[in-house]
């Protein structure tokens, strides 16, 4: 079925137009995961379901997030802060349960402005407390230290979001972002994270026949673009300060919003 999907799409599509947006969105998804923990990551599927179907466009990312989750995990491997990794990871699995047994009956479209909205609310918030900076102190203490029934339920929905929409990025985010970590000690948790997750996928997309042979190749296709984007990430990573770090991956929470509320009602 995905086959014939794509087949569609060639017709329609110059299929340079195809492989020029598949590329563009492995470059954000590699640069996010290995030097802005995923805060850009987001932004991969929204920039592919402009050509493809939802869950061609899932077929085809997949496994290059899965490629780029390992060698990014293995370059941050000193840096993930395990107590909070627990929490997240149990959170992520159960979401992701969840969203197995819901994924036939559920309407993509939904799901992305919800997870938009929510993007768009952590943003305004985070620049809004630029310039309230007594207010955002206060606050930064009252969520300073992780909380295991926050992380739950945001990692839960993350896991969930990440399951049928690849956009697990940005409920983790949420929970991740106000406990100011080092930006190293958030990129390799945030990796970590995404690795069990993405692998814990595998299964439940085989069993719902998600992969097909037209999608792996076409993510073969594009598989040499991701040591650049991971390079890139890196660099990027170790040339900023936790400051404008944390500016950056608020400003890409607040486009990956936009672009999917707008990608959904327009």
């Amino acid at each position: 079925m995905l086959d014939q999907a794509l087949n569609e799409l060639i017709q329609i599509n110059q299929p340079e137009i195809l492989i020029f947006v598949t590329v563009l969105a492995v470059i954000l998804v590699a640069i996010s995961k290995s030097g802005f923990g995923g805060a850009l990551g987001s932004l991969g599927l929204p920039v592919m379901v402009f050509v493809f179907p939802p869950k061609l466009a899932i077929a085809v990312l997949l496994p290059l997030y899965l490629i780029t989750d390992i060698f990014v995990a293995y370059t941050w491997r000193k840096f993930p802060v395990v107590k909070i990794l627990k929490i997240m990871v149990l959170g992520g699995l159960s979401g992701q349960i969840l969203g197995w047994l819901c994924f036939g009956y559920l309407d993509d479209k939904y799901i992305l402005i919800l997870i938009g909205i929510l993007a768009l609310i952590t943003a305004i918030r985070y620049f809004k407390n630029l310039i309230w900076t007594k207010r955002a102190s206060e606050q930064l203490k009252a969520t300073l230290k992780p909380s295991f029934f926050r992380g739950m339920g945001w990692c839960g929905f993350s896991g969930f979001s990440s399951f049928v929409a690849l956009t697990g990025g940005i409920p983790a985010q949420i929970f991740l972002l106000p406990l100011k970590l080092e930006r190293q000690l958030f990129v390799g948790t945030m990796s970590f994270y995404f690795l069990i997750i993405n692998l814990a996928k595998l299964p439940f997309f085989f069993d719902l026949e998600v992969f097909s042979p037209t999608s792996i190749l076409l993510s073969i296709m594009v598989l040499p673009i991701l040591p650049f984007g991971i390079f890139l990430g890196k660099f990027l990573n170790r040339t900023l300060s936790d400051k404008l770090f944390y500016h950056i991956s608020h400003f890409a929470l607040l486009c990956c919003g936009i672009n999917l509320i707008g990608k959904q009602i327009l």
